[in-house]
């Protein structure tokens, strides 16, 4: 799991609180995901690419508690504008872990290492 040194270095904007808070869920959610396969010991490129996974899932369910997706905001006088983009909640939960999963064949749920050819 990514640490809160981790997430800040890859940009994120949560507090370290928020983070903790949500890391877990994000970490929960990539475990179901993957079926359970983000608790192996991973090769150094996964490992990393989890990690991102689970930093890009942990803001997405920041954005979802904020009420969608920001569409413009303001620092002057602070206003933030949502949009919905046409996606549900859960399409970009999967879009968010898919950005960094997806080379890693983590998100495959087909059986690893089948040998029952001559079952047939």
């Amino acid at each position: 799991m990514p640490d809160y040194a981790f997430y800040q270095a890859w940009g994120g904007s949560l507090s370290e609180a928020d983070f903790l808070r949500l890391r877990a869920r994000a970490w929960a959610y990539l475990d179901g995901l993957t079926l359970g396969r983000v608790n192996r010991l991973l090769p150094g490129p996964s490992a990393e690419r989890v990690k991102r996974a689970c930093c890009a899932v942990a803001d997405e369910y920041a954005a979802q508690e904020q009420g969608g997706e920001v569409a413009s905001a303001s620092n002057d006088g602070y206003s933030e504008s949502y949009t919905g983009s046409g996606r549900t909640a859960a399409q970009r939960l999967y879009d968010a872990a898919a950005l960094h999963l997806t080379p890693t064949g983590l998100l495959y749920a087909g059986m690893e290492g089948c040998r029952c050819a001559g079952l047939y």
